[in-house]
């Protein structure tokens, strides 16, 4: 009789204690839940592997030697050196519903040297000639973008924004024990405008292009690239040509700057 009255008790405990516990589990909430609220923005990286063909006219002084009053300061003229010791480019974009960001760097270094001797006629001396020169430049452009066209086949945006170049020269000449070194340098800041896009060949295959011109320190410049890409689902593949122009009247180092050439480049989306 004993046991039967503690199993009593015990059934009603538990029943009184269920019927306590199911509201709490119905309605209230003991913990939140974190959720990851995205922001909305998309993000890609490109880099890129080129090596441009150059074209363009380097003008600069040479200074004379301040002890000889029949040395004076001498212009001189050149073409790029096509010797490349290191290029490095990349692009980065950020995009949030009809509006993006993006940046886009390269940096290149060059450099070249010429060695000459000849034998003095009757004289039994030899004179030795010979020239250094590494060229380095910075080109940084950025640009703000908004979006006119967003269909399944393809997009366009307009984008408007800053290019930087800076140019760094450093020549040095020598015949027999007489040197010359110079240094000169430019930076040019310039406003630019343009459009940037791509059409959709396929699921996996585009074209992605973009184009843009400017005037500011210099007298113009201009780009303009196109691209034949593949969508991976670790990113995308693209192999491009690209130009870029510069123009300068003034003796500011450079006159004229041409880079121009095929790339390979891979993208990453995150």
């Amino acid at each position: 009789m004993t046991k039967v009255i503690i199993g009593a008790l015990l059934t009603c405990t538990l029943a009184i204690s269920a019927r306590d516990i199911v509201p709490v589990a119905e309605d209230a909430v003991v913990a939140p839940m974190l959720i990851e609220e995205n922001n909305g923005w998309q993000h890609s990286l490109s880099v890129y592997g080129w090596l441009p063909s150059f074209d363009g006219t380097l003008k600069y002084t040479i200074p004379g030697d301040p002890n000889d009053p029949n040395d004076s300061d001498k212009e001189g003229e050149s073409g790029f050196v096509d010797k490349i010791d290191m290029v490095l480019m990349g692009t980065y974009e950020a995009r949030k519903d009809k509006w993006s960001f993006l940046v886009d760097a390269i940096y290149f270094k060059m450099s070249d040297e010429q060695d000459a001797s000849w034998d003095v006629p009757l004289t039994g001396k030899t004179i030795t000639a010979g020239s250094e020169q590494e060229f380095t430049a910075l080109l940084l452009s950025t640009y703000g973008g908004y979006n006119l066209i967003d269909t399944q086949n393809a997009s366009l945006d307009v984008i408007a924004g800053l290019r930087y170049l800076s140019l760094e020269l450093d020549i040095s000449v020598y015949i027999n024990q007489l040197n010359r070194s110079i240094s000169p340098s430019v930076e040019l800041y310039d406003g630019v405008i343009g459009m940037k896009g791509h059409i959709n060949l396929s699921e996996n295959w585009y074209v992605p292009y973009m184009f843009d011109v400017g005037a500011g320190d210099s007298d113009l410049t201009w780009q303009g690239q196109a691209s034949l890409g593949y969508r991976f689902s670790w990113g995308d593949v693209l192999a491009t040509y690209r130009y870029i122009h510069y123009e300068k009247d003034d003796t500011r180092l450079v006159e004229k700057l041409d880079l121009y050439g095929p790339k390979i480049g891979f993208v990453f989306h995150f």
